[in-house]
């Protein structure tokens, strides 16, 4: 695995980025993800054409220049889509439910969550964390590899995934939606 450092606040451009290549590597890598035990616990069981539509136009509108901060509608749809579970039983008890107590005893820091969106708290409410990132970014390098995608290009696509790193595990400092 590569290390690329994260920049939330960049602006990726890709010119002649190919929308059908950029479709095929984000169904490929989320077939992968969802036959991952480390990660598929995230998505809902929609099927992957369904959960990928959303993100293959944010992803396009990003590769063209423009903001995420101003696609809320876009992000409201991609988390949404991959991550909200309308067939999901209650439970009467989560794992957040006693969380409070790590911080009573001495435990885990309470951190800040900023949500890109609304829909986000999909995603946010499970706890995703850096490994399960690292998990996203290994299968892109994956896919990559497998659809013999130019290493020049390859490396522009794992920085622009990188790059969405903070603000997908909640930890933007500030996410302003026009």
């Amino acid at each position: 695995m590569m290390a690329i450092q994260s920049t939330p606040h960049a602006n990726y451009s890709i010119p002649g980025m190919d929308a059908a290549i950029v479709g095929q590597v984000i169904d490929s890598v989320f077939e992968k993800m969802s036959d991952d035990f480390r990660v598929n616990r995230f998505f809902n069981s929609e099927p992957v054409k369904d959960k990928t539509r959303p993100l293959k136009t944010l992803v396009m509108l990003l590769l063209n220049g423009a903001r995420a901060c101003e696609q809320h509608d876009v992000l409201n749809q991609c988390f949404t889509a991959a991550f909200a579970k309308n067939n999901a039983k209650p439970s009467l008890v989560t794992g957040n439910d006693f969380a409070f107590l790590l911080d009573v005893i001495g435990g885990q820091e309470i951190r800040t969550i900023t949500p890109l969106c609304e829909c986000h708290s999909f995603l946010l409410k499970l706890n995703p964390d850096d490994s399960h990132y690292d998990v996203l970014m290994e299968h892109l390098q994956t896919t990559l590899k497998e659809l013999n995608i130019g290493q020049a290009v390859s490396q522009q696509l794992l920085a622009f995934a990188e790059s969405g790193r903070e603000g997908c595990l909640g930890r933007l400092a500030s996410f302003t939606l026009s």
